[in-house]
């Protein structure tokens, strides 16, 4: 599940496509910019269940979540997407302010990252869960 390469936008080829859900206006829009100047290509939701209805269009790559979208709703989707048999070996990062790490793995995360986090953190745990990813293709 790769993203077509667009060289007209300045895209790399062989970068996946990221789902963003958070449902921070802030959050969404800086890591939505990060992540297009190192050439993958995202789209930021805000809501889990907006998300859950756009995995099936936008097929991702890899899904960025937070845990706390209306209160739980991240760890229920990140369940949900993995019970579902077309999406669950979609790579999935879940980030949250609190510690949910363990939580988080349960439910069946690749990575977890702690909020604040810096840019650099972001994309390390992004290429890792990626290049793991790779290599279970």
């Amino acid at each position: 599940m790769r993203a077509e390469p667009d060289a007209a936008a300045g895209k790399k080829p062989g970068r996946a496509k990221i789902l963003v859900v958070d449902d921070d206006p802030m959050t969404c829009r800086l890591l939505v910019a990060q992540l297009e100047i190192e050439g993958y290509t995202c789209t930021a939701l805000s809501d889990a269940q907006e998300a859950w209805k756009a995995i099936p269009a936008e097929s991702p790559g890899l899904i960025l979540l937070d845990f706390h979208l209306g209160n739980r709703g991240g760890l229920e989707l990140l369940r949900n997407i993995r019970s579902h048999h077309d999406y669950r070996t979609v790579p999935v990062i879940v980030m949250s302010a609190l510690d949910h790490h363990h939580e988080s793995e349960l439910a069946g995360a690749d990575d977890f990252v702690l909020k604040p986090f810096s840019v650099d953190a972001l994309l390390a745990a992004v290429q890792a869960v990626l290049k793991r990813q790779e290599h279970r293709e």
